[in-house]
């Protein structure tokens, strides 16, 4: 499992090599200043919004900044290729709505990331800020019932097997609707560059 305190230490390491000050790395993200100085220092576990901005920022993968992929990007991809996923397997970042647990991320260069994840958050009120982030998705229920806020839609209750299909720029949520914690698979497609001006509105919502 990586733990905040690993993938903090990693941001760190990652941040400096590339001599990128905190406030640079968040010119580039999105992401503000002290929300990444609190993840370098352990103290925060970074949701999927703010993972993906700060690899977006850092011109990585996800799977290269939570550390379980390759980052030679000179081979040629292959065409073939498969990575199986058993159920233990998976890198695994705890979050207060969220536990995430990311699929084959050792395979480089992926036009998506299957996440498995578990919804522990029932109260749209205690869930905080909607969550956005470039790309698309499509969530399918595994075990339980999800109910599903947007920005712009009313909420959508989903119950076992069925799915949903979303643009992740719009502000979402995942809720448990029933009384047992939700199983979901969401597959996320590689988020676009933001434009300056949303990355600066998504800093001051940080």
């Amino acid at each position: 499992m990586t733990t905040a305190q690993a993938l903090g230490a990693r941001l760190r390491h990652l941040r400096k090599s590339r001599q990128l000050t905190l406030s640079t790395l968040g010119a580039l993200s999105g992401v503000s200043v002290s929300t990444i100085s609190k993840i370098e220092n352990g103290s925060l576990s970074p949701t999927l919004d703010k993972v993906l901005r700060l690899a977006e920022g850092l011109e990585l993968s996800i799977g290269q900044l939570i550390g379980d992929e390759q980052s030679d990007f000179d081979k040629p991809a292959p065409n073939s290729r498969m990575v199986p996923a058993r159920l233990e397997d998976g890198i695994v970042i705890d979050t207060q709505n969220y536990e995430y647990r990311y699929l084959c991320s050792e395979l480089t260069n992926k036009r998506m990331m299957p996440i498995r994840a578990r919804i522990k958050t029932s109260d749209i009120h205690r869930f905080g800020p909607l969550e956005q982030h470039g790309g698309e998705e499509f969530l399918v229920v595994l075990e339980g019932s999800v109910e599903v806020h947007s920005e712009f839609y009313a909420p959508v209750t989903l119950n076992k097997g069925e799915c949903i299909y979303l643009d992740s720029t719009m502000g979402h949520a995942y809720l448990s609707a029933g009384k047992e914690e939700a199983e979901v698979i969401c597959i996320c497609t590689d988020p676009q560059r933001m434009p300056s001006d949303l990355r600066a509105e998504q800093a001051r919502k940080d």
